[in-house]
């Protein structure tokens, strides 16, 4: 099975990505996830530190709820930033028999495992760039939408991708959004970050593009109102990493940002969601209460 590649994914244009991203000193998301040994890393650290058990109880409840409020007979599931697709799949079986699978992701390794347990249409495009995605999705996706965005608000500034994901909704079309919660402040959750095999996975992209030695450390921050979790590549010696032909010169002490995760709490979610139209119409929340699925649509 092939993916369909977006332009935004096509490899000169990620090249200039990933020289503008080092040149910045602030890794895009989709670095993370792009290479098979950085997709089994990350799928490791997910395997160790994913929320609960009774968080797969929340996201049944969640794709319940949709299944038994959705009036159409077929349609069509669109997984945006799939990852390995569980979670996705396991909305896609609360829905109607005809109801078609399209994983989508930067990751083309972890598009293909989501497409694997069913027939599907993978799709690969970087959501937080591409302009002209709703005429692309128009071109592979039948009418009778419901998205799925599990695992993405958390890792970027919400100016940066809900204006994107707005763009792709239509007012008949149905959300299913996760966000991180700290019910708790953020810092009882920040183990689930600052461990070994987490910083074995973020420090793989400075590793394979010349970073030299250093150290990849997690702190708490704060934007705005919100907070966040980030961790940062710290250089102990001066190297030169190179992307694109470009060479990009850092220095003992300087620092690459490779990572963030917003937490919410129900208010500012809700109200981080407002200025973009999505509006909640039901709330699932893990045990915990560190996670919730929320069903959304389009004002």
């Amino acid at each position: 099975m092939n993916a369909i590649v977006h332009p935004s994914q096509a490899p000169a244009q990620v090249e200039a990505d990933r020289a503008q991203s080092i040149g910045e000193r602030s890794i895009a998301s989709k670095f993370l996830y792009e290479t098979p040994r950085q997709a089994e890393l990350w799928l490791k650290v997910h395997e160790l530190f994913a929320p609960p058990a009774d968080l797969a109880q929340t996201y049944h409840q969640a794709a319940t709820t949709l299944g038994a409020r959705w009036p159409h007979a077929n349609g069509t599931l669109i997984a945006l930033g799939c990852g390995g697709g569980e979670k996705d799949l396991a909305v896609l079986r609360a829905l109607p028999q005809d109801t078609r699978f399209v994983p989508t992701d930067v990751s083309e390794p972890l598009v293909l495992k989501a497409a694997q347990a069913v027939p599907a249409t993978p799709l690969v495009f970087d959501l937080a760039t591409a302009d002209d995605l709703p005429e692309f999705l128009d071109k592979h996706v039948s009418p009778n939408r419901i998205f799925t965005f599990f695992g993405i608000l958390p890792n970027f500034a919400p100016n940066e991708i809900l204006p994107q994901l707005q763009a792709l909704l239509k007012p008949e079309d149905r959300l299913l959004l996760s966000a991180n919660l700290a019910p708790n402040g953020i810092k009882p959750v920040l183990p689930q970050y600052d461990n070994a095999p987490t910083r074995e996975w973020l420090a793989e992209f400075p590793r394979t593009h010349g970073a030299g030695e250093g150290k990849v450390k997690i702190k708490l921050e704060t934007d705005g109102l919100l907070e966040r979790i980030a961790a940062h590549f710290h250089f102990t010696e001066p190297c030169i990493m190179s992307a694109n032909g470009e060479p990009f010169d850092f220095q003992t002490g300087d620092a690459l940002r490779l990572f963030v995760s917003y937490r919410y709490t129900l208010q500012s979610l809700a109200e981080t969601l407002t200025p973009h139209d999505i509006v909640i119409e039901d709330t699932f929340l893990s045990a915990n209460g560190e996670e919730g699925v929320f069903l959304c649509v389009l004002q």
